[in-house]
């Protein structure tokens, strides 16, 4: 299992993104996050989520209102793929995320015939997330931003999203206090979870942290920490690879996302007016990322799981 997550951690950071994004950044991030981990960082999430049945929360969803209104399509697609996959090892899985994105998410889960919840998030209502850590066993974070030194979440250009996007900080914190496994799943350095390596990004990448042009002066690296932070170069393609990291370990390789299914997922995403967040788009893409390429990704992590599940294989010379 520790080699084949190793290469799993590896390929769902390989930079393909479009030529228009930063590059030389993801390897970094995943270079310190690697650094805070005794093991792959896939293996680590996997080995978290493979436990007796509990209740689960996907915190998830980026809208931008007069850019991206329905929300961006990184992070409802690995969402919807990784609920399916506890759902069917035997976790309760509920999704949060804020009223412009959640009928999205009620779209995707109901295509995948999943009873799964969507629970709307009131704009940084702190006993609502009380009563949500109250509610759960472990709590994850895809692609969910988490709030710098100053509690104050920022996109990656530096621009505050507090005023229309519930920040979850709080969540994540009661969570943390009440001694419950997180985990989180980013790819820009402002996502929940970054918070394990914040002095690090700071210290080595201060172009990353825009601390000179965010209006606060603390930059947009989050200061907020979690258990288990996976790296990739996209967060649904982190998403993809706990799940293959979860094949694995159980050894069932029907657990992996398909190829065919990340193909449908964006272009029926196109459909509910998801935004790749790459291109400003509502186009067959993640995070600039072709969809063919997002599925040769996941073909990759699909041959992966297999060869690590196949066995020795005598050469007979």
């Amino acid at each position: 299992m520790l080699i084949a997550c190793e290469n799993i951690d590896r390929l769902q950071c390989l930079e393909i993104q479009g030529r228009g994004l930063p590059r030389g950044v993801k390897w970094r991030l995943y270079e310190a996050a690697r650094a805070t981990s005794d093991k792959p960082l896939v293996m680590a999430a996997a080995e978290m989520l493979d436990r007796p049945a509990g209740h689960i929360g996907i915190v998830s969803g980026a809208a931008v209102p007069d850019h991206m209104p329905n929300g961006e399509n990184d992070g409802p697609f690995g969402s919807v793929v990784l609920a399916e996959v506890l759902v069917r090892i035997g976790h309760r899985v509920t999704i949060f995320t804020d009223p412009p994105a959640a009928g999205p998410f009620r779209a995707l889960l109901e295509r995948r015939s999943l009873d799964i919840p969507v629970e709307e998030l009131a704009l940084n209502d702190k006993k609502q997330q009380d009563a949500i850590a109250a509610s759960l066993d472990i709590a994850i974070a895809v692609e969910r931003l988490g709030g710098n030194i100053n509690g104050i979440t920022y996109g990656a250009t530096g621009i505050s999203r507090e005023s229309f996007r519930c920040n979850v900080d709080h969540l994540f914190t009661e969570m943390s206090t009440a001694g419950k496994p997180t985990l989180s799943i980013g790819d820009g350095g402002n996502e929940i979870g970054f918070g394990k390596v914040h002095d690090v990004l700071v210290d080595t990448m201060p172009d990353l942290n825009k601390a000179d042009i965010t209006p606060c002066g603390g930059g947009i690296v989050s200061a907020i920490t979690t258990d288990v932070l996976v790296v990739a170069t996209s967060s649904n393609l982190g998403a993809y690879g706990v799940c293959a990291a979860l094949a694995v370990k159980r050894n069932d390789a029907s657990l992996c996302h398909t190829p065919e299914e990340e193909i449908a997922l964006e272009h029926v995403g196109v459909g509910l007016g998801l935004t790749d967040g790459g291109t400003g788009k509502r186009i067959a893409a993640v995070d600039g990322i072709p969809v063919q390429d997002n599925a040769a990704v996941v073909t990759l992590m699909r041959a992966l799981v297999a060869r690590a599940l196949e066995g020795e294989i005598e050469r007979g010379f």
